[in-house]
This record gives structure tokens, sequence and C-alpha cells, in this order.
């Protein structure tokens, strides 16, 4: 869907380049890294096929009111097993906590099996209308669309729904949205 007919979700999005020094911090004087991102969470969203699993990387600066989402794995017809294997080389830790989609608890029990800090994320009434508050209500969501493309595409390209008349709704389509749920 093509944005910028008035229905985006999400006007603070910046696409930019995140720095390894933004990430990592650099280092003072006396070679001692300072700064850094020290807020790293970790989602996930299942899928399989058509729809992938998607993983985030991201970092969330409460006294700025930003979220930096600077890495990101995808997979179409990935099994549990592998998918945890993908994400361990891609660099994700066993005592990483990583929130996954609560809908299903057999897919967060295998992670846990494999050795995984794997947890469902806590869901409740209007929990998705919550979420798409709260992530319009940041002043900025910085994605660096060199290291997680999909992510950027998807904040960029997400509308709300319209009615038959082409009216725009306040409704969130639930689709094409698998780096928006990870998140």
């Amino acid at each position: 869907v093509a944005n910028n007919t008035g229905g985006a979700v999400f006007s603070n999005v910046q696409i930019r380049r995140i720095t390894d020094e933004e990430i990592h911090g650099a280092p003072d004087e006396f070679g001692n890294l300072i700064g850094g991102f020290d807020h790293v969470l970790h989602g996930l969203d299942w899928g399989f096929y058509p729809d992938p699993n998607h993983y985030s990387l991201v970092h969330y600066d409460a006294s700025r009111l930003t979220l930096y989402i600077f890495g990101e794995l995808r997979k179409w017809k990935t099994g549990n097993k592998d998918m945890w294997q993908a994400l361990t080389e891609y660099g994700l830790l066993p005592d990483d906590m990583l929130i996954a989609d609560s809908a299903e608890p057999k897919s967060v029990a295998d992670f846990r099996e494999y050795g995984s800090n794997c947890r469902g994320a806590e869901k409740g009434k209007e929990s998705v209308k919550y979420s798409m508050k709260w992530l319009q209500s940041l002043k900025a969501i910085v994605i660096d669309n060199e290291r997680a493309p999909y992510s950027a595409a998807e904040f960029l390209d997400y509308e709300f729904e319209r009615s038959r008349d082409g009216e725009i709704i306040n409704a969130y389509p639930d689709a094409n949205n698998h780096a928006i749920d990870s998140v």
C-alpha cells in the first residue's frame, strides 16, 4: 500500500543508519566504553508460511522516549529448533530475555527447552490498540534500514484500515505487521 495518503499509523518513524558507536558505546580517553545501548530488548513473532518468524533487536531510551530498531532476523518455513539455532548464530544469548508471541505457548516452551530465556508476551484486552498507541506516543522510532529492512518497510507502510468507501477508520490491520508485532 502506498503511504502518504493520510492513513499512516506511525508519523514518528525516522530512517537512518544507527552507528556501532551508538550501539556499543565509544571509548573515552582512557579506553573505557561510554554510552551505548543499555536497555536492549528482544522480541519474536511466530510464523511459518506464508507468515514468517520475525525477530527484532531494539533499544528503548525512556529518557528520550525513543525506540531504536537496529537488528532483525526473518525466516520462512523454519521450525522452532532451526529458528533457535539461527537466533543463536545471529547473536542471541541464552540469558537474553526473549519476549515472544504468547499465542503459541508450545513454541515458547520449545524455546525454553532449547535453553532460551523465553517468555510469552503479556496480552490483555485491547493490547494491540494499547501497543499501537504507545508506539505512536514515542518522540521517535529510529530504524536502521540496512540492519532492519523489513522493520523499516513495515513501519513506513503500515496504515489504518479503511471503510469500503475509502474512509480511514480507527482500526489496525492484522497483515504485513510481523516486525511491528515482534517490537
